[in-house]
């Protein structure tokens, strides 16, 4: 069966990219050139391309778009640049055999295939004839997959599933999660709104387009416009109202209710996997659903720069009052490891039309066993990850990875760390943090930008240790919505030292704020379908707030 679906997948690729045109003849005085993609093995494979002339000049294949056009949500064509710092460039996502025709003369064809592929660069002539093969091999720049770690992306609205395996397979992907929202009309009463991709929801099982190499979901984000944007993968039934709270989400009666965490609650009933979307906009209920162990990760890379509070997504999702909201998202997320709660690190490109590229952002799991959709979410859950939007990482702490607990005899312990990045675009250093603070340095070298760390470093404290390799580059993904640097950042190896745990009293300190925060809008402000409602929020709260005074108390 899954053979067949395969089989049937290719023929309607090959359908929608060429077969309409290859009984045609080319226009005149131009060249039809077929393009054959193969990777290392042989196998007939796709990859995102673009083909221009000396003087810079794009040339489609056909059926592609021939210039930006923001309008057009088409699945096979993504746009980069932002229009301003960077020129706005449509690139086409093409698959083994694609045709275009093109005026006869000299063309440079160069092209991406996700991290671990070499970049394309291949120039040919047409001369004066009507037809022409150019034949692009694909060469592994570093085999992560040889090794047992596969990427995915956890966060996507858009193409429909038939254009996520197309595109999953032109940028490098093995797995995807398809997420259903509920948004808000702009003059709309309280509840009412539009769904998105919730037809595409089957009970929890592989959507048909999936096949042996490329497994597909539809999943869910629940979403309130101030508390939170939740991921749910892997879910069996949707968690209904999918959204709460006014407009923008549009929630059911413009209620603030249910609450994130209890949403997350009938997501772990069913097994599913709770991801911090585009984290950490907005979390104005991240003090509670951390505290009380209600997230497995957040994704990093998402949205903007992690080493800069986003001032777009500030004024959107009103992040004003508490001092974590001036933060950064990197550092937001060492408070809450600090204060001892295991939330691994993902990353998925929230894409949404033609820009950003589908894995633009993604999270690359190291599963047990081969891969499945439920082995790469398990290896969510355990931590076995990093994020990253070009880096490829390693890291072990005396032979441990990231999510395992490394014991150490209390006083100042001798840990052999080895950390070894590389990467296609280029990056500045590779850094080792421990409990927030980076403890060594290492910088890349040559053209595979390769920094590899192999030492004996001394820490007095448990709490968690990382990798992550991060440049001054930006990636032009467009506009300051996505933004971001070369970046790639590992999940924490935890470090348990009796009596000696990382140093929480100013991280609990900054997240007692947020919580009272979030207990005054409760309180004061919240719409709620009850007062029983409203006091049962305010005991979870409660249940959270004993829990960071106990972390005050402990230092």
């Amino acid at each position: 069966m899954v053979l067949k679906r395969a089989a049937v997948f290719l023929v309607f690729a090959a359908l929608m990219v060429w077969g309409a045109f290859e009984t045609r003849k080319p226009y005149p005085g131009h060249t039809r050139v077929t393009f054959r993609v193969k990777d290392a093995s042989g196998r007939a494979t796709g990859l995102r391309m673009r083909v221009t002339n000396t003087r810079g000049e794009y040339f489609a294949p056909l059926g592609h778009m021939v210039r930006p056009d923001a309008a057009r949500r088409s699945a096979g064509d993504v746009i980069l640049g932002d229009g301003q710092e960077w020129p706005l460039e449509v690139h086409a996502l093409v698959y083994d055999g694609t045709e275009m025709d093109v005026p006869h003369g000299p063309y440079v064809v160069t092209g991406r295939k996700g991290f671990e592929f070499e970049p394309v660069r291949v120039a040919f002539e047409t001369g004066a004839v009507e037809r022409k093969t150019v034949e692009i091999g694909l060469r592994k720049f570093e085999d992560f997959e040889g090794r047992g770690w596969y990427p995915g992306d956890t966060h996507m609205h858009f193409p429909d599933p038939s254009g996520i395996r197309y595109e999953m397979e032109c940028e490098g992907l093995r797995v995807c999660s398809l997420l259903a929202l509920k948004s808000g009309y702009r003059d709309a009463r309280p509840g009412e709104g539009h769904f998105q991709n919730v037809e595409h929801f089957n009970g929890g099982r592989l959507l048909p387009v999936s096949d042996e190499r490329h497994w597909v979901k539809t999943g869910e984000e629940f979403r309130h416009g101030l508390w939170a944007h939740l991921i749910f993968q892997n879910l069996k039934t949707l968690v209904w109202p999918v959204s709460s709270g006014g407009l923008r989400e549009g929630g059911n009666g413009g209620y603030d209710w249910p609450m994130m965490i209890h949403a997350t609650d009938d997501a772990h009933d069913q097994g599913a996997l709770v991801t911090w979307a585009h984290w950490p906009y907005p979390s104005m209920e991240a003090p509670l659903a951390m505290a009380l162990g209600k997230i497995d990760s957040i994704d990093l890379l998402t949205t903007g720069n992690p080493f800069e509070h986003h001032p777009v997504l500030v004024e959107v999702y009103r992040m004003w009052g508490p001092s974590i909201y001036s933060k950064p998202p990197l550092e937001a997320y060492y408070h809450y490891l600090n204060c001892g709660f295991r939330v691994a690190m993902s990353s998925g490109s929230d894409k949404m039309g033609t820009n950003p590229p589908m894995g633009s952002a993604r999270t690359y799991v190291k599963t047990e066993g081969a891969l499945s959709y439920d082995s790469w979410i398990e290896g969510i859950r355990k931590g076995r990850t990093f994020a990253t939007n070009y880096p490829l990482m390693e890291f072990t702490v005396d032979g441990r990875e990231a999510g395992d607990t490394l014991t150490l005899a209390p006083g100042k312990a001798r840990v052999r760390v080895r950390a070894r990045a590389v990467s296609i675009e280029p990056y500045d250093v590779l850094e080792i943090v421990h409990n927030g603070r980076v403890i060594r340095t290492v910088r890349p070298s040559g053209g595979r930008n390769l920094a590899v760390l192999d030492e004996v470093l001394e820490v007095d404290r448990g709490g968690w240790m990382a990798a992550r390799a991060w440049g001054r580059k930006m990636l032009q993904y467009g506009e300051t919505w996505w933004k971001m640097p070369v970046m790639g950042h590992t999940s924490p190896v935890y470090l348990s030292m009796a009596g000696r745990p990382a140093r929480a009293v100013e991280s609990a300190r900054i997240l007692l704020e947020q919580l009272g925060y979030l207990e005054e809008f409760v309180r004061s402000k919240a719409k709620m379908p009850g007062e029983g409602e409203r006091q049962a929020a305010l005991g979870e709260i409660a249940r959270a707030r004993k829990i960071y005074e106990g972390l005050l108390a402990r230092e």
